[in-house]
């Protein structure tokens, strides 16, 4: 179990590439962020578009990332190139600052601290994931939102928002849920606050 644990934290410590993502549209703004995202996924899409074509050189990539990959990521695209299109894509159609940082911190955080806690005491499975790991996902997310969205921004809408995205790390949704985490939340938080 230990090993599990310590395969689990490596794998997250990726998702500390989305915290570098949000200091870069919080300095830099949306232009440059999509730019060098944009040109990072263009790059990570050639990389994987040649790992998953070259048996050899898909080896040598596995082998060198420690084993941090996800079975059904041998011979598909690993969850490096999901986050990041989620990401870009977030920061492309979503027009406030405040919930683009929010749902980008939500895969950064709550994704991150969710596969730990379900690893090390996940018992009460939901399909390939721990009711104890999405508690966690939806706790975070509550305490992310509370803090990052702006003021004025009603509780119904941050719980909700919380509930959306631990929604859509439990679903099995296609591709992968780092990728739908960012957009659909943003998309349901940008709908909530036009509407409200």
């Amino acid at each position: 179990m230990d090993s599990l644990i310590k395969q689990e934290a490596k794998r997250k410590l990726f998702h500390a590439f989305v915290l570098l993502y949000v200091l870069l549209y919080v300095a830099a703004g949306r232009a440059i962020s999509l730019w060098v995202l944009g040109s990072t996924f263009f790059l990570v899409g050639v990389l994987e578009a040649v790992r998953l074509r070259n048996p050899a050189f898909n080896q040598k990539i596995i082998d060198f990332f420690g084993g941090i990959h996800r079975p059904e990521e041998v011979d598909r695209p690993s969850g490096i190139l999901w986050t990041l299109a989620g990401c870009l894509l977030t920061i492309w159609v979503v027009p406030d600052q405040d919930v683009v940082v929010t749902v980008l911190l939500y895969v950064a955080l709550g994704d991150g601290i969710s596969g730990l806690v379900g690893r090390r005491w996940g018992h009460v499975r939901i399909g390939s994931k721990s009711l104890e790991g999405s508690l966690s996902f939806f706790f975070v997310c509550w305490v992310v939102g509370t803090i990052c969205l702006q003021s004025g921004v009603r509780m119904p809408e941050v719980l909700l928002g919380a509930l959306v995205a631990t929604l859509l790390e439990v679903l099995p949704l296609p591709l992968n849920d780092n990728f739908w985490i960012p957009v659909a939340s943003g998309l349901f938080l940008t709908f909530m606050r036009i509407i409200g």
